[in-house]
């Protein structure tokens, strides 16, 4: 009776010890333990020489930048909503004139100005939440962006 008792005890340790094994091949199947990261192989691609120009192009100096960017409500900013989503707009081209090209160049003046103050507004919002430890905050402003 022992030895048959000391059978069915070692048949039973190496079933345990097979389950046991065949766990722990399906948890680092699912969890994704292959083995460590390594980086791509593939070399990333250069940037368009169109984009880097565009990227270092300097921002206006002209007074309208300067007061938009202190935005001391110096400037009515009421109907520059309108021009916050990206094109295309919705109005006819205008007319090529001097007056009305001065027009575009101090309304991009402005726009870059005020776009710059709201970016940096954002940061400095951020920055004051994650020092009183809002992720969570952070983490729902940058989605709805």
């Amino acid at each position: 009776m022992t030895s048959t008792a000391g059978v069915i005890h070692s048949d039973r340790m190496s079933a345990k010890q097979a389950r046991q094994a065949q766990n722990a091949r399906a948890y680092a199947k699912r969890h994704g333990q292959h083995g460590r990261w390594t980086a791509p192989k593939n070399k990333p691609q250069p940037l368009e020489t169109t984009l880097l120009t565009f990227a270092t192009l300097t921002l206006p100096n002209s007074y309208l930048f300067h007061q938009s960017l202190a935005g001391l409500d110096l400037i009515n900013e009421s109907d520059l909503s309108q021009w916050d989503k990206p094109p295309p707009y919705k109005y006819a081209p205008p007319p090529r004139t001097p007056e009305e090209e001065r027009f575009t160049q101090n309304l991009l003046d402005v726009m870059h100005g005020r776009q710059l103050r709201q970016l940096r507004e954002s940061c400095a919002r951020r920055a004051v939440m994650f020092n009183v430890g809002d992720i969570a905050g952070i983490l729902k402003e940058i989605q709805e962006a």
